[in-house]
């Protein structure tokens, strides 16, 4: 089994003026040259916002993105959200590629794919967009087998961007729809991920019933997502690299969140917003001012 385990927090406006992670030379990194991929979260990192609050992309980070394709850089937006809540972004940005479902759903196309194509995990004709899903069939099976042991736990299965849970979600999410299910009446198909909300009684044994076969991780210590091992963002680094020729060297990442932390330390170079968790920083090439601050464009602004 493996454990990604991420927790937000609100840190202080901390402001970071070409300040660089000790013993990691990044001065080399010349975006003006082209040939780049700069691989971008968004939630926390190029988005504005707080941690409960609204969300937004600024005229800064659009205008610093763009200035980077124009010479010659790819972008990549790597984000655990939905398309249905991503693919307006990720057009925003520019993006060439974007990794969905922290992975499970990667378009190395996106200019050319449609908001359909990528909801409808039966879709094989776009052959740029590349799933890491579990079938709703498995995980069908483990949703009853988990409920079996804790019969009160709240948790669902995504699939095709709905949401089918056993609990009303818009007590978590007030603005989500979600349809009421029991798993008996799911359709057929490749699932994003199994969700699960568990009390503090209920953490331990829900981990000690994850499946081998099956990616466990946490968010905002409240969210547990059981997914494909191979959903990650490194992963989807990874293909968008192959897909457009640009070696792992020649890349720039950018994130906030420990579910972030084997992409930045896989890229050429990793950058962590100033708001970042403390154990990102630790291992990033560079450190670049808050979200608040836009400081994902101040770096770019500063490479260029």
């Amino acid at each position: 089994m493996l454990v990604y385990e991420t927790h937000f927090f609100i840190a202080g406006f901390m402001i970071f003026r070409n300040s660089f992670h000790q013993g990691t030379d990044v001065t080399d990194v010349d975006l003006s040259t082209g040939g780049k991929l700069l691989v971008v979260d968004l939630d926390l990192t190029v988005l504005c916002g707080d941690e409960y609050g609204e969300r937004w992309l600024s005229q800064r980070s659009e205008k610093a993105f763009a200035t980077a394709r124009q010479v010659g850089n790819v972008v990549m937006v790597a984000t655990a959200r939905p398309p249905m809540t991503a693919f307006d972004l990720a057009h925003r940005l520019g993006a060439s590629a974007c990794a969905y479902h922290n992975g499970g759903v990667v378009d190395v196309d996106c200019e050319h794919s449609s908001l359909q194509e990528l909801g409808d995990d039966q879709n094989t004709e776009n052959r740029n967009i590349v799933r890491f899903g579990v079938s709703v069939e498995r995980c069908v099976e483990v949703c009853r087998r988990i409920l079996a042991r804790i019969p009160n736990l709240r948790m669902g299965i995504e699939l095709n961007d709905t949401r089918y849970t056993n609990f009303d979600l818009t007590d978590i999410w007030p603005s989500q729809e979600y349809q009421l299910t029991d798993f008996n009446d799911m359709p057929e198909g490749m699932a994003q991920k199994i969700m699960m909300f568990p009390t503090d009684e209920q953490r331990e044994l829900v981990r000690s019933l994850v499946p081998d076969d099956m990616a466990l991780l946490i968010s905002e210590d409240a969210l547990w997502l059981l997914m494909n091992p191979r959903a990650t963002k490194r992963n989807a680094m990874d293909l968008a690299c192959r897909h457009f020729g640009i070696s792992v060297s020649d890349t720039v990442a950018f994130g906030d969140d420990l579910i972030d932390m084997d992409l930045l330390e896989h890229a050429g170079c990793g950058v962590a917003v100033a708001n970042a968790k403390p154990e990102v920083k630790d291992i990033a090439s560079d450190i670049c001012p808050s979200n608040n601050e836009d400081g994902v464009a101040q770096w770019i602004e500063s490479h260029l």
